[in-house]
């Protein structure tokens, strides 16, 4: 593959495989793995906050 594909793909696979596991592990583990699905599940949340609340680079202030 060629790099552009890693630069393009490679943080949204990231996040979607943290949100997958957090996932599985939120219906199927106990104990540790509360704690990883609470940051599994949030991931994709905090992003989203981060970018919705985050200024445009283009826009005056």
């Amino acid at each position: 593959m060629r790099p552009s594909f890693w630069r393009l793909w490679g943080w949204p696979l990231a996040i979607g495989l943290a949100s997958g596991t957090g996932l599985v592990t939120a219906l199927l583990a106990d104990g540790w793995a509360d704690a990883w699905s609470w940051v599994g599940l949030g991931l994709p949340l905090a992003v989203a906050a981060w970018h919705g609340w985050r200024p445009a680079k283009d826009s005056p202030p």
